[in-house]
Protein backbone atom coordinates (compact mmCIF):
# COMPACT_ATOMS: atom_id res chain seq x y z
CA UNK A 1 0.00 0.00 0.00
CA UNK A 2 1.34 3.44 -0.91
CA UNK A 3 1.76 6.22 1.60
CA UNK A 4 -0.78 9.05 1.72
CA UNK A 5 0.67 12.15 0.08
CA UNK A 6 1.33 15.34 2.04
CA UNK A 7 -0.92 17.29 -0.32
CA UNK A 8 -3.82 15.01 0.65
CA UNK A 9 -3.15 15.43 4.36
CA UNK A 10 -3.06 19.23 4.03
CA UNK A 11 -6.03 19.59 1.68
CA UNK A 12 -8.45 17.70 3.93
CA UNK A 13 -8.33 19.92 7.06
CA UNK A 14 -8.11 23.15 5.06
CA UNK A 15 -11.23 22.31 3.04
CA UNK A 16 -13.11 21.07 6.10
CA UNK A 17 -12.26 24.27 7.95
CA UNK A 18 -13.64 26.35 5.10
CA UNK A 19 -16.90 24.42 4.60
CA UNK A 20 -17.58 24.44 8.34
CA UNK A 21 -16.87 28.17 8.76
CA UNK A 22 -18.40 29.76 5.64
CA UNK A 23 -21.72 29.41 3.86
CA UNK A 24 -21.75 27.43 0.61
CA UNK A 25 -25.25 28.38 -0.47
CA UNK A 26 -27.52 31.42 -0.41
CA UNK A 27 -29.87 29.38 1.77
CA UNK A 28 -29.37 26.18 3.71
CA UNK A 29 -26.47 24.28 2.19
CA UNK A 30 -27.81 21.18 0.40
CA UNK A 31 -26.48 18.01 1.99
CA UNK A 32 -25.81 16.66 -1.48
CA UNK A 33 -23.20 19.43 -1.84
CA UNK A 34 -21.50 18.27 1.35
CA UNK A 35 -21.65 14.75 -0.06
CA UNK A 36 -19.97 15.81 -3.29
CA UNK A 37 -17.21 17.60 -1.39
CA UNK A 38 -16.61 14.64 0.92
CA UNK A 39 -16.57 12.27 -2.06
CA UNK A 40 -13.96 14.40 -3.82
CA UNK A 41 -11.81 14.48 -0.68
CA UNK A 42 -12.17 10.72 -0.28
CA UNK A 43 -11.16 10.14 -3.88
CA UNK A 44 -8.20 12.46 -3.46
CA UNK A 45 -6.88 10.32 -0.61
CA UNK A 46 -7.76 6.94 -2.16
CA UNK A 47 -5.86 7.90 -5.32
CA UNK A 48 -2.66 7.80 -3.26
CA UNK A 49 -3.23 4.12 -2.58
CA UNK A 50 -3.89 2.98 -6.15
CA UNK A 51 -1.31 0.90 -7.99
CA UNK A 52 -1.34 2.95 -11.20
CA UNK A 53 1.21 4.67 -13.39
CA UNK A 54 2.68 7.98 -12.33
CA UNK A 55 1.06 9.69 -15.32
CA UNK A 56 -2.40 8.37 -14.47
CA UNK A 57 -1.89 9.19 -10.79
CA UNK A 58 -0.88 12.76 -11.53
CA UNK A 59 -3.86 13.25 -13.86
CA UNK A 60 -6.36 11.89 -11.34
CA UNK A 61 -4.94 13.89 -8.43
CA UNK A 62 -4.76 17.17 -10.33
CA UNK A 63 -8.25 16.74 -11.79
CA UNK A 64 -9.73 16.00 -8.37
CA UNK A 65 -7.90 18.94 -6.83
CA UNK A 66 -9.26 21.41 -9.35
CA UNK A 67 -12.75 19.97 -8.87
CA UNK A 68 -12.38 20.55 -5.12
CA UNK A 69 -11.27 24.13 -5.72
CA UNK A 70 -14.09 24.89 -8.14
CA UNK A 71 -16.84 23.24 -6.08
CA UNK A 72 -15.78 24.50 -2.65
CA UNK A 73 -14.54 27.99 -3.45
CA UNK A 74 -17.00 28.46 -6.28
CA UNK A 75 -19.89 27.69 -3.93
CA UNK A 76 -18.52 29.91 -1.20
CA UNK A 77 -17.72 32.85 -3.42
CA UNK A 78 -20.93 32.69 -5.44
CA UNK A 79 -23.18 32.37 -2.41
CA UNK A 80 -21.50 35.31 -0.66
CA UNK A 81 -22.17 37.48 -3.70
CA UNK A 82 -25.82 36.38 -4.00
CA UNK A 83 -26.54 36.81 -0.28
CA UNK A 84 -25.03 40.28 -0.33
CA UNK A 85 -27.23 41.24 -3.28
CA UNK A 86 -30.29 39.87 -1.47
CA UNK A 87 -29.47 41.51 1.87
CA UNK A 88 -27.65 44.85 1.66
CA UNK A 89 -24.68 46.41 -0.19
CA UNK A 90 -22.59 46.38 2.99
CA UNK A 91 -23.35 42.77 3.94
CA UNK A 92 -20.34 40.47 4.20
CA UNK A 93 -17.82 42.69 2.43
CA UNK A 94 -14.85 44.81 3.39
CA UNK A 95 -15.14 48.56 2.93
CA UNK A 96 -12.56 48.52 0.12
CA UNK A 97 -15.12 46.72 -2.07
CA UNK A 98 -17.72 49.40 -1.38
CA UNK A 99 -15.20 52.10 -2.12
CA UNK A 100 -14.03 50.43 -5.32
CA UNK A 101 -17.59 50.19 -6.61
CA UNK A 102 -18.31 53.81 -5.71
CA UNK A 103 -15.02 54.94 -7.28
CA UNK A 104 -15.92 53.16 -10.52
CA UNK A 105 -19.26 54.97 -10.60
CA UNK A 106 -17.50 58.29 -9.98
CA UNK A 107 -15.06 57.60 -12.79
CA UNK A 108 -17.78 56.62 -15.28
CA UNK A 109 -19.55 59.90 -14.55
CA UNK A 110 -16.39 61.92 -15.10
CA UNK A 111 -15.56 62.54 -11.45
CA UNK A 112 -12.08 62.06 -10.03
CA UNK A 113 -12.23 59.20 -7.47
CA UNK A 114 -9.11 60.55 -5.75
CA UNK A 115 -10.69 63.95 -5.21
CA UNK A 116 -14.22 62.95 -4.22
CA UNK A 117 -15.30 61.91 -0.75
CA UNK A 118 -17.40 58.79 -0.20
CA UNK A 119 -20.13 60.18 2.00
CA UNK A 120 -23.53 59.41 0.56
CA UNK A 121 -22.34 56.10 -0.91
CA UNK A 122 -22.98 52.63 0.58
CA UNK A 123 -19.53 52.87 2.10
CA UNK A 124 -20.82 55.39 4.63
CA UNK A 125 -23.18 52.73 6.02
CA UNK A 126 -20.34 50.23 6.53
CA UNK A 127 -19.64 49.81 10.23
CA UNK A 128 -16.18 51.18 10.99
CA UNK A 129 -16.58 52.27 14.59
CA UNK A 130 -19.28 53.17 17.09
CA UNK A 131 -17.56 56.47 17.87
CA UNK A 132 -15.32 57.43 14.93
CA UNK A 133 -15.80 58.29 11.27
CA UNK A 134 -14.12 55.99 8.77
CA UNK A 135 -11.14 58.02 7.41
CA UNK A 136 -11.37 56.11 4.12
CA UNK A 137 -14.50 58.14 3.37
CA UNK A 138 -12.13 61.00 2.54
CA UNK A 139 -9.57 59.10 0.42
CA UNK A 140 -9.47 56.39 -2.27
CA UNK A 141 -6.25 54.67 -1.24
CA UNK A 142 -5.86 52.16 -4.08
CA UNK A 143 -3.84 52.69 -7.24
CA UNK A 144 -5.48 53.22 -10.68
CA UNK A 145 -5.45 49.62 -11.97
CA UNK A 146 -7.73 48.67 -9.09
CA UNK A 147 -10.15 51.26 -10.45
CA UNK A 148 -9.80 50.81 -14.21
CA UNK A 149 -9.32 47.04 -14.64
CA UNK A 150 -12.86 46.14 -13.43
CA UNK A 151 -14.60 48.55 -15.84
CA UNK A 152 -15.48 45.94 -18.53
CA UNK A 153 -16.78 43.60 -15.82
CA UNK A 154 -18.84 46.42 -14.34
CA UNK A 155 -20.56 47.05 -17.68
CA UNK A 156 -21.08 43.39 -18.58
CA UNK A 157 -22.28 42.36 -15.13
CA UNK A 158 -24.80 45.18 -14.86
CA UNK A 159 -26.22 44.30 -18.26
CA UNK A 160 -26.42 40.56 -17.55
CA UNK A 161 -26.91 40.08 -13.80
CA UNK A 162 -28.45 43.48 -13.16
CA UNK A 163 -25.83 44.34 -10.54
CA UNK A 164 -22.08 44.36 -10.06
CA UNK A 165 -20.02 42.94 -7.22
CA UNK A 166 -16.35 43.91 -7.39
CA UNK A 167 -15.37 40.51 -6.08
CA UNK A 168 -16.22 39.07 -9.50
CA UNK A 169 -12.93 40.52 -10.74
CA UNK A 170 -11.07 39.47 -7.61
CA UNK A 171 -12.19 35.87 -8.00
CA UNK A 172 -11.26 35.81 -11.69
CA UNK A 173 -7.75 36.94 -10.78
CA UNK A 174 -7.68 34.34 -8.00
CA UNK A 175 -8.43 31.70 -10.62
CA UNK A 176 -5.66 33.00 -12.87
CA UNK A 177 -3.28 32.83 -9.90
CA UNK A 178 -4.14 29.18 -9.23
CA UNK A 179 -3.93 28.13 -12.88
CA UNK A 180 -0.55 29.84 -13.23
CA UNK A 181 0.62 28.11 -10.04
CA UNK A 182 0.04 24.74 -11.70
CA UNK A 183 2.74 25.48 -14.27
CA UNK A 184 5.40 26.60 -11.78
CA UNK A 185 6.76 23.56 -9.89
CA UNK A 186 8.08 20.73 -12.04
CA UNK A 187 7.22 17.93 -9.63
CA UNK A 188 3.54 16.98 -9.42
CA UNK A 189 3.31 16.84 -5.63
CA UNK A 190 4.73 20.35 -5.34
CA UNK A 191 2.22 21.55 -7.94
CA UNK A 192 -0.63 20.25 -5.84
CA UNK A 193 0.85 21.60 -2.62
CA UNK A 194 1.25 25.07 -4.11
CA UNK A 195 -2.30 25.15 -5.47
CA UNK A 196 -3.72 23.83 -2.19
CA UNK A 197 -1.88 26.31 0.02
CA UNK A 198 -2.63 29.28 -2.22
CA UNK A 199 -6.30 28.35 -2.62
CA UNK A 200 -7.17 27.36 0.96
CA UNK A 201 -4.64 29.33 2.99
CA UNK A 202 -6.59 30.00 6.21
CA UNK A 203 -4.50 33.11 6.90
CA UNK A 204 -5.81 34.72 3.70
CA UNK A 205 -8.95 33.01 2.40
CA UNK A 206 -11.43 34.73 4.71
CA UNK A 207 -10.08 38.14 3.72
CA UNK A 208 -10.34 37.20 0.05
CA UNK A 209 -13.94 36.11 0.56
CA UNK A 210 -14.87 39.52 1.96
CA UNK A 211 -13.08 41.21 -0.92
CA UNK A 212 -9.79 42.60 0.38
CA UNK A 213 -7.47 43.63 -2.41
CA UNK A 214 -4.36 41.53 -1.71
CA UNK A 215 -5.12 38.75 -4.21
CA UNK A 216 -5.98 41.40 -6.81
CA UNK A 217 -2.39 42.68 -6.72
CA UNK A 218 -0.71 39.35 -6.01
CA UNK A 219 -2.22 37.60 -9.04
CA UNK A 220 -0.49 40.07 -11.36
CA UNK A 221 2.74 39.81 -9.39
CA UNK A 222 2.64 36.01 -9.46
CA UNK A 223 2.30 36.02 -13.25
CA UNK A 224 5.36 38.29 -13.27
CA UNK A 225 7.28 35.73 -11.19
CA UNK A 226 6.25 33.05 -13.68
CA UNK A 227 7.47 35.04 -16.68
CA UNK A 228 10.79 35.71 -14.95
CA UNK A 229 11.10 31.97 -14.41
CA UNK A 230 10.42 31.38 -18.11
CA UNK A 231 13.21 33.81 -19.08
CA UNK A 232 10.74 36.41 -20.38
CA UNK A 233 12.37 39.32 -18.62
CA UNK A 234 10.88 42.01 -20.82
CA UNK A 235 7.34 40.62 -20.71
CA UNK A 236 7.48 40.08 -16.96
CA UNK A 237 7.48 43.85 -16.54
CA UNK A 238 3.87 44.13 -17.75
CA UNK A 239 2.09 42.16 -14.99
CA UNK A 240 4.56 43.46 -12.40
CA UNK A 241 3.70 47.02 -13.44
CA UNK A 242 -0.02 46.21 -13.21
CA UNK A 243 0.54 44.96 -9.68
CA UNK A 244 2.61 48.05 -8.87
CA UNK A 245 -0.23 50.24 -10.12
CA UNK A 246 -2.78 48.29 -8.07
CA UNK A 247 -1.54 48.25 -4.49
CA UNK A 248 1.31 49.81 -2.52
CA UNK A 249 2.47 46.45 -1.17
CA UNK A 250 4.14 45.78 -4.54
CA UNK A 251 6.23 48.95 -4.42
CA UNK A 252 8.75 47.19 -2.15
CA UNK A 253 9.32 44.56 -4.84
CA UNK A 254 10.52 47.04 -7.46
CA UNK A 255 14.09 47.75 -6.19
CA UNK A 256 14.73 44.01 -5.87
CA UNK A 257 13.22 43.40 -9.30
CA UNK A 258 15.43 46.06 -10.89
CA UNK A 259 18.48 44.62 -9.17
CA UNK A 260 17.52 41.15 -10.39
CA UNK A 261 17.33 42.36 -14.01
CA UNK A 262 20.57 44.35 -13.64
CA UNK A 263 22.48 41.34 -12.31
CA UNK A 264 21.72 39.33 -15.41
CA UNK A 265 22.67 42.24 -17.64
CA UNK A 266 26.07 42.34 -15.96
CA UNK A 267 26.66 38.66 -16.67
CA UNK A 268 25.61 38.57 -20.31
CA UNK A 269 27.27 41.52 -22.02
CA UNK A 270 30.86 42.71 -22.32
CA UNK A 271 30.71 46.49 -22.43
CA UNK A 272 28.99 48.76 -19.93
CA UNK A 273 27.01 50.37 -22.77
CA UNK A 274 25.61 46.99 -23.86
CA UNK A 275 24.81 46.05 -20.29
CA UNK A 276 23.03 49.35 -19.76
CA UNK A 277 20.99 48.97 -22.93
CA UNK A 278 19.93 45.43 -22.02
CA UNK A 279 18.91 46.57 -18.55
CA UNK A 280 16.90 49.51 -19.89
CA UNK A 281 15.27 47.35 -22.54
CA UNK A 282 14.12 44.74 -20.04
CA UNK A 283 12.67 47.24 -17.55
CA UNK A 284 11.14 49.47 -20.22
CA UNK A 285 7.92 47.43 -20.28
CA UNK A 286 7.50 47.98 -16.55
CA UNK A 287 8.20 51.71 -16.78
CA UNK A 288 5.89 52.20 -19.76
CA UNK A 289 2.92 50.27 -18.37
CA UNK A 290 3.26 51.80 -14.90
CA UNK A 291 3.40 55.28 -16.44
CA UNK A 292 0.34 54.64 -18.64
CA UNK A 293 -1.63 53.49 -15.60
CA UNK A 294 -0.56 56.13 -13.08
CA UNK A 295 0.43 59.35 -14.86
CA UNK A 296 -3.04 60.28 -16.22
CA UNK A 297 -4.53 60.19 -12.72
CA UNK A 298 -1.57 62.06 -11.31
CA UNK A 299 -1.97 64.80 -13.93
CA UNK A 300 -5.73 64.91 -13.40
CA UNK A 301 -5.17 66.15 -9.84
CA UNK A 302 -1.72 65.50 -8.44
CA UNK A 303 -2.51 66.89 -5.00
CA UNK A 304 -5.54 64.65 -4.49
CA UNK A 305 -3.79 61.63 -5.97
CA UNK A 306 -0.79 61.90 -3.64
CA UNK A 307 -2.97 62.72 -0.65
CA UNK A 308 -5.02 59.54 -1.15
CA UNK A 309 -2.35 57.04 -2.21
CA UNK A 310 0.68 58.24 -0.20
CA UNK A 311 0.01 60.84 2.49
CA UNK A 312 -3.16 59.17 3.77
CA UNK A 313 -1.15 56.06 4.69
CA UNK A 314 1.77 57.95 6.23
CA UNK A 315 -0.30 60.22 8.47
CA UNK A 316 0.37 63.44 6.56
CA UNK A 317 -3.22 64.54 5.89
CA UNK A 318 -6.01 65.61 8.18
CA UNK A 319 -7.97 62.37 7.87
CA UNK A 320 -5.12 59.85 7.85
CA UNK A 321 -5.20 56.11 8.32
CA UNK A 322 -4.79 55.52 12.07
CA UNK A 323 -1.88 53.70 13.68
CA UNK A 324 -3.26 50.18 13.92
CA UNK A 325 -2.70 46.46 13.72
CA UNK A 326 0.07 44.41 15.29
CA UNK A 327 3.20 46.36 14.43
CA UNK A 328 5.73 48.61 16.12
CA UNK A 329 3.31 51.54 16.16
CA UNK A 330 0.99 49.71 18.53
CA UNK A 331 3.97 48.80 20.72
CA UNK A 332 4.81 52.50 20.99
CA UNK A 333 1.16 53.28 21.69
CA UNK A 334 0.94 50.66 24.43
CA UNK A 335 4.16 51.93 26.02
CA UNK A 336 2.83 55.48 26.02
CA UNK A 337 5.21 57.01 23.46
CA UNK A 338 2.30 57.59 21.09
CA UNK A 339 -0.70 58.99 22.94
CA UNK A 340 -3.15 59.22 20.05
CA UNK A 341 -3.30 56.68 17.19
CA UNK A 342 -4.53 59.45 14.87
CA UNK A 343 -1.48 61.65 15.35
CA UNK A 344 1.44 61.92 12.97
CA UNK A 345 4.54 59.91 13.86
CA UNK A 346 7.70 59.65 11.68
CA UNK A 347 7.64 55.91 11.05
CA UNK A 348 9.71 56.63 7.94
CA UNK A 349 12.76 57.06 10.16
CA UNK A 350 12.39 53.51 11.48
CA UNK A 351 11.67 52.16 8.01
CA UNK A 352 14.77 53.81 6.58
CA UNK A 353 17.01 53.08 9.54
CA UNK A 354 16.09 49.40 9.69
CA UNK A 355 14.58 48.69 6.27
CA UNK A 356 17.47 50.05 4.21
CA UNK A 357 20.13 47.84 5.89
CA UNK A 358 17.77 44.88 5.48
CA UNK A 359 17.39 45.68 1.78
CA UNK A 360 21.17 45.84 1.37
CA UNK A 361 21.64 42.51 3.15
CA UNK A 362 18.95 40.87 1.02
CA UNK A 363 20.51 42.28 -2.14
CA UNK A 364 23.86 40.82 -1.11
CA UNK A 365 22.14 37.48 -0.39
CA UNK A 366 21.18 36.87 -4.01
CA UNK A 367 23.84 38.94 -5.75
CA UNK A 368 26.12 36.06 -6.72
CA UNK A 369 23.40 33.64 -7.79
CA UNK A 370 20.09 35.38 -8.43
CA UNK A 371 17.08 33.09 -8.72
CA UNK A 372 13.38 33.79 -8.77
CA UNK A 373 12.85 31.83 -5.55
CA UNK A 374 15.45 33.99 -3.79
CA UNK A 375 13.87 37.11 -5.24
CA UNK A 376 10.45 36.15 -3.86
CA UNK A 377 11.68 35.35 -0.35
CA UNK A 378 13.73 38.57 -0.25
CA UNK A 379 10.64 40.55 -1.25
CA UNK A 380 8.67 38.88 1.53
CA UNK A 381 11.32 39.60 4.16
CA UNK A 382 11.78 43.22 3.08
CA UNK A 383 8.02 43.80 3.05
CA UNK A 384 7.70 42.13 6.46
CA UNK A 385 10.23 44.49 8.05
CA UNK A 386 8.86 47.55 6.24
CA UNK A 387 5.27 46.80 7.23
CA UNK A 388 6.12 46.04 10.85
CA UNK A 389 7.63 49.52 11.22
CA UNK A 390 4.88 51.19 9.19
CA UNK A 391 1.94 53.14 10.53
CA UNK A 392 -0.23 50.05 10.21
CA UNK A 393 0.40 46.29 10.11
CA UNK A 394 -2.97 44.65 9.88
CA UNK A 395 -4.29 41.09 9.79
CA UNK A 396 -4.58 40.85 6.02
CA UNK A 397 -0.98 42.04 5.68
CA UNK A 398 0.19 39.05 7.71
CA UNK A 399 -1.98 36.86 5.49
CA UNK A 400 -0.43 38.37 2.37
CA UNK A 401 3.06 37.65 3.69
CA UNK A 402 2.06 34.02 4.15
CA UNK A 403 1.20 33.85 0.43
CA UNK A 404 4.62 35.22 -0.47
CA UNK A 405 6.49 32.76 1.74
CA UNK A 406 4.40 29.80 0.53
CA UNK A 407 5.26 30.80 -3.03
CA UNK A 408 8.97 31.14 -2.23
CA UNK A 409 9.13 27.76 -0.49
CA UNK A 410 7.52 25.82 -3.33
CA UNK A 411 9.16 27.73 -6.17
CA UNK A 412 11.64 25.51 -8.06
CA UNK A 413 15.24 25.97 -6.92
CA UNK A 414 16.98 24.89 -10.12
CA UNK A 415 16.71 27.39 -12.93
CA UNK A 416 18.23 27.46 -16.35
CA UNK A 417 20.63 30.24 -17.14
CA UNK A 418 18.76 33.29 -18.36
CA UNK A 419 20.16 35.04 -21.39
CA UNK A 420 19.20 38.65 -20.87
CA UNK A 421 19.93 39.56 -24.45
CA UNK A 422 17.09 37.20 -25.40
CA UNK A 423 14.73 38.52 -22.75
CA UNK A 424 12.29 39.68 -25.38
Amino acid sequence: MNRIALSSVILFPLVIFFVMQYRLSSGDTPYILFGIIFLLLLGYIVADLLAISQKAYSFIKTTLLFFVVVVVLGSGFYSSMVVRHQTAPVYGVHDIILQQEAAIRYFIHGKNPYKETYFGTPMQAWHYSDTEVNPALYHFVMEPVYLVFPLPFYIISNHTLGYFDSREVLWLLFGILLVTAYFVPKEGENKRLLITLLAFNPAMLGYTLEGRSDIFAYAFLFVGFFLLQKKKLFWSGIPIALSFATKQSTWLFVPLYFLFIFQYALREKKTMWERGMVFIKNISSFLLVAAICIVPFYLWDSKSFLASTVYYLSGNVEHSYPISGYGFGMVLNQLGFIKDVHMYYPFQLWQLGIGLPVLLLLSWYFWKKPTVSKLIVCYGLFLFVFWYFARYFNNSHVGYLSLVFITAYLWPDEEKKITVGKGL
